[in-house]
C-alpha cells in the first residue's frame, strides 16, 4: 500500500469522509470487473459495486493497515457481498459456485478473435472445485498476490499457494492446448 493511499485511508478514519473519493476512483474499475465475472450481469455488478464501497465508508474506521492491504478487504467486502446477494436470490438465480469467468458474450467474442474453442475452457473450469476456481479468478484474472487471496478467502497464504499450483497442474492435463488462454486473459 502506498503512502498516498495510507494517508487518505487515515484521513477518512478522522472523519474527513471526503477523502474516500480518490480510493473510490483507484478501486471502482477493479471491484466491478470482479463482480461482473461472477455474477454476468452489468446491472447487477454496479448495483453490488455500489454496495461494496458504501459498506467500506461505513466501515473504514475497521481497516487495520497493519493487518493487510486495502484491496484486498475491499475483494473481502466484495466477495462477502455476492455471497449475500446470491443467498438473497437463490430461487431465482444460478449458483454462485458456478459462475467462474467472464460474461459469456465477452468470452466468446474474444475467443472467436483468438479462433479458441471456449466451451473446452469452460468445461475445464468444471472439473476445479469453486474454491479452486476463485483462487485461479483472483491470481489470473485480478492479479492478485497470494497474501491479498489469503486475507479474502480466509485460507493462508501457503494454502493458496498449494491451492493455485494443484489447480494449473490439473488444467494442464486436461487442457495443454488452452492453458495458455486462462494464464494469459490479458493478451485477448
Amino acid at each position: 500500500m502506498d503512502s498516498v493511499e495510507l494517508g487518505h485511508i487515515t484521513s477518512c478514519q478522522s472523519g474527513h469522509l471526503e477523502d474516500f473519493d480518490p480510493l473510490y476512483l483507484q478501486h471502482v474499475d477493479a471491484v466491478y470487473r470482479y463482480l461482473h465475472r461472477r455474477c454476468l450481469s452489468r446491472e447487477v455488478a454496479e448495483d453490488l459495486t455500489s454496495t461494496v464501497f458504501l459498506k467500506a465508508l461505513e466501515s473504514i474506521r475497521s481497516f487495520n493497515p497493519s493487518k493487510g492491504v486495502f484491496r484486498a478487504w475491499l475483494y473481502r467486502i466484495a466477495r462477502n457481498a455476492l455471497i449475500d446477494f446470491y443467498r438473497s436470490h437463490a430461487q431465482k438465480t444460478v449458483s454462485i459456485e458456478n459462475i467462474w469467468d467472464l460474461a459469456s458474450d465477452d468470452v466468446t467474442s474474444a475467443l472467436a478473435e483468438k479462433s479458441m474453442d471456449a466451451e473446452k475452457l469452460h468445461e475445464a473450469m468444471k472439473i476445479l472445485t469453486p474454491d479452486q476456481r476463485e483462487i485461479v479468478m483472483l491470481r489470473v484474472w485480478e492479479g492478485l498476490s497470494y497474501a491479498e487471496i489469503a486475507e479474502i478467502t480466509g485460507k493462508s497464504e501457503g494454502n493458496a499457494k498449494v491451492i493455485f499450483s494443484r489447480s494449473i497442474s490439473e488444467l494442464r492435463t486436461k487442457l495443454p492446448s488452452l492453458l495458455l488462454l486462462l494464464l494469459f486473459p490479458h493478451s485477448l
